[in-house]
């Protein structure tokens, strides 16, 4: 066990006066909220001791005390784990750090899961569902009459935590099955964080929007990169555009994925221009060279960074900066990661922010393979200006012999300007055994037929790679950071189910 000195404790000393959070309405300082989290951690902590009180909630009492009642769960004092709902404020952020000093398992779930799912998983592995953290702290505070501390907290002058503790576990998507969790320790955390540090060089006075899922490792790992920091988090604000906040908020860094910069660009290009960004760091799909250049273009005075990163992982595992004219790639291993290209070129990643493994059936199972490389399912490989992501090995499919990878003929398909977005997706056939389908979204001011695209991919591509059939993009909300393929997948499968002839 090695004990470790709360990081936000550390960081509360050094700049207690600095906002840590902020929604628009309430700057909260590292003061502010370091004593937040050294409130609940007492109720935590005594709950964690007599998880027994909650035996009339369980029994039907009408009052949830901050817990659903439909998902309610259970609770392992052996090996305690609360599911709670992740949203940008500063309750659910102190929260994570209250937990992580009581010694329990957090479990961020999006505010759109459904209650089917997390009722699922919470009884599957023994977590409570905390939906109010304020309520269910009352609650325990009432219940144990713990308000004035135990003694045990009381006299503790310095918080430290334990860095091996699986401090969290992050939810993988999934639409219908239990999705898998990915277990992480506050040391890996720590590390993905200062290993950031390397390209990002976060200030003490830099404003972080937190414009990624929360429930991700993505937006987890913009709490840390920006806690360590001494910086602000400002959450996204509903009464506001992310354009209008972007100037109003004074926003420094952003994490984005890159449909959300193109959204901004295409807004307003000249918000980024008047605004005090100085850095934008792009995961979580491919970069387009041209969407490079026109941030060059437009904006020559900010930074942008393109990354490579995976759930279990902990967010980052490549970073460099995109220069314009030049390959775009994610560069090469931050600190303390390693990166290799194994078999068939599939991405083996190792490393001190590599996660404890998956959680299943009450065992954390390791996810890496005899010398330590955890297998990423993702294709690649290094050029001289860093690594550069192919595809993925579960999104290939065989079509008359020939191995199809979706993401390489869709990067070749946006180099004609008039495709904004492609989908390649697989459907049967009963003489290729697959047929390639590519859903499109073309650029707005495009005239002309999906059969025009199709005939100029045939001009430039191999017409082995190129789509047999080209239909219109349909309007699918993807609720994670990266495409849901099989969505895209059934709608093809739904469209052609009628029967079709080959062009």
């Amino acid at each position: 066990m090695i004990k470790y000195p709360c990081p936000l404790e550390n960081v509360s000393m050094l700049f207690y006066e600095n906002t840590a959070f902020t929604d628009g309405t309430a700057n909260i300082t590292y003061r502010e909220l370091e004593k937040m989290v050294s409130s609940w951690e007492r109720p935590f902590r005594n709950f964690r001791k007599n998880p027994e009180i909650t035996a009339d909630i369980l029994n039907g009492s009408d009052i949830t005390h901050g817990m659903d009642p439909a998902t309610i769960g259970f609770f392992d004092k052996d090996f305690p784990k609360v599911m709670v709902k992740a949203e940008p404020s500063c309750e659910y952020i102190s929260s994570l750090f209250a937990f992580i000093r009581a010694g329990i398992t957090y479990i961020p779930y999006s505010a759109r899961e459904t209650a089917e799912r997390i009722r699922k998983t919470a009884g599957k592995i023994q977590a409570l569902v905390i939906t109010d953290i304020r309520d269910f702290c009352s609650f325990v505070y009432r219940t144990l009459n713990t308000d004035t501390g135990d003694r045990e907290y009381e006299n503790c002058k310095i918080h430290t935590v334990d860095l091996d503790f699986p401090c969290n576990m992050m939810l993988t998507s999934g639409s219908t099955a239990l999705p898998k969790l990915v277990v992480h320790c506050l040391k890996a955390h720590i590390a993905s964080a200062l290993g950031s540090q390397v390209m990002l060089k976060l200030r003490p006075k830099d404003r972080y929007l937190l414009s990624l899922p929360l429930n991700h490792v993505g937006g987890q790992a913009v709490i840390f990169k920006t806690l360590m920091a001494g910086a602000s988090m400002v959450a996204p604000r509903r009464d506001k555009k992310l354009t209008e906040q972007i100037l109003d908020d004074g926003i420094t860094v952003l994490s984005l994925v890159p449909t959300q910069l193109v959204r901004i660009i295409n807004a307003d290009p000249e918000i980024l221009k008047k605004s005090r960004v100085r850095a934008i760091l792009l995961g979580g799909a491919p970069i387009e060279p041209s969407l490079v250049d026109r941030v060059h273009q437009l904006y020559p005075d900010i930074a942008l960074y393109g990354s490579y990163g995976s759930t279990e992982m902990a967010s980052q595992i490549c970073t460099c900066e995109l220069k314009k004219n030049t390959p775009v790639t994610a560069g090469f291993a931050l600190p303390d990661r390693e990166i290799i290209i194994g078999k068939d070129n599939e991405i083996l990643v190792r490393g001190e922010t590599l996660c404890l493994g998956y959680f299943k059936n009450g065992v954390i199972n390791p996810v890496t393979d005899k010398d330590g490389y955890f297998h990423t399912g993702d294709i690649g490989e290094f050029l001289s200006e860093g690594l550069v992501i192919r595809g993925r090995k579960d999104n290939m499919f065989i079509s008359g012999g020939e191995n199809i990878h979706p993401e390489q003929i869709e990067a070749e398909l946006l180099k004609d300007s008039r495709i904004e977005k492609a989908v390649v997706v697989p459907v049967p056939h009963d003489e290729w055994g697959k047929m390639a389908v590519v859903l499109v979204k073309t650029a707005d001011d495009f005239r002309g037929t999906l059969q025009d695209l199709k005939q100029h991919a045939l001009s430039v591509m191999s017409h082995v790679y190129v789509p047999k059939i080209w239909l219109d993009m349909p309007e699918i909300e993807n609720t994670g950071l990266k495409l849901n393929r099989r969505k895209y997948i059934e709608y093809a499968e739904e469209f052609l189910s009628g029967g079709f002839k080959n062009d």
